[in-house]
């Protein structure tokens, strides 16, 4: 008897919005909504910028430098998101065009670069967002990287959930265990004792704070792997996540 198997979802081509951080390097993260299933994506990815001019990086870092502004945005041409992984073999898509605005591209932002290509270079963190999925019992980010340039992206999980970016720097390793390109290239998480999951609790611009390494950490389960102190906050995001699938929300 032959078994009757679902058919598994194809996610529709959309239009994925990401914030942009970094300098030396340049991550995009995908801004989630659990209401609409095409961007209920936590993603994180490690990319090039360019242009036909080949200045997009030095553009986009003067303009960074120059403004002070916090929050830069790529609204990509529509793709699938699930094309950027694969099981096996390389994904289906590894670069795409889209303009870069410096500020939120649906909220008045500039465009500065039109058209930027970008190449990913690297799949950091890769989840499809499940509803029922249980709140972590801790403060948890991923952290994400390289060099000098340290960021956390608050993992979402669950609606009511937020969206938050931040740079963190003075890192002390308090375990023995540190946080290397080569573990950062994998997007592990952070664990912040004594704080909740929730938009209260988040960290906070010039705090120290101090977090266990859930992905590869080496000291006891509930202990201290690192100390480091927050040094910006880019981008802090509560409505778009406010709500479920299951509610009709406006979205622009």
């Amino acid at each position: 008897m032959l078994e009757m198997r679902p058919m598994p979802v194809v996610e529709p081509i959309a239009g994925h919005g990401m914030a942009v951080v970094g300098e030396e390097t340049v991550y995009l993260s995908h801004l989630a909504m659990f209401a609409m299933p095409a961007h209920a994506f936590q993603v994180l990815l490690e990319v090039t910028l360019d242009n036909d001019a080949g200045n997009a990086h030095k553009v986009y870092v003067e303009d960074r430098r120059q403004t002070g502004t916090d929050l830069y945005t790529l609204d990509p041409e529509p793709f699938r998101i699930t094309d950027l992984v694969a099981a096996a073999g390389p994904p289906a898509l590894t670069s795409f065009n889209g303009t870069l605005y410096r500020g939120h591209f649906e909220r008045g932002g500039t465009p500065i670069l039109d058209p930027v290509r970008v190449e990913v270079r690297r799949v950091v963190h890769f989840r499809r967002l499940n509803e029922q999925d249980p709140r972590p019992p801790a403060l948890t980010y991923l952290a994400f990287g390289k060099g000098g340039e340290l960021f956390l992206a608050h993992r979402i999980v669950t609606p009511p959930d937020y969206e938050q970016h931040v740079q963190v720097g003075n890192v002390r390793s308090v375990s023995g265990v540190s946080l290397t390109d080569e573990l950062l290239a994998k997007g592990p998480r952070l664990a912040i004792p004594g704080r909740d999951d929730t938009p209260e609790d988040r960290v906070q611009e010039a705090q120290q704070v101090a977090a266990e390494l859930l992905d590869g950490g080496a000291g006891p389960p509930g202990g201290i792997d690192l100390r480091f102190t927050v040094k910006r906050e880019f981008y802090f995001e509560e409505g778009e996540l406010a709500s479920g699938s299951g509610s009709h929300h406006d979205h622009h």
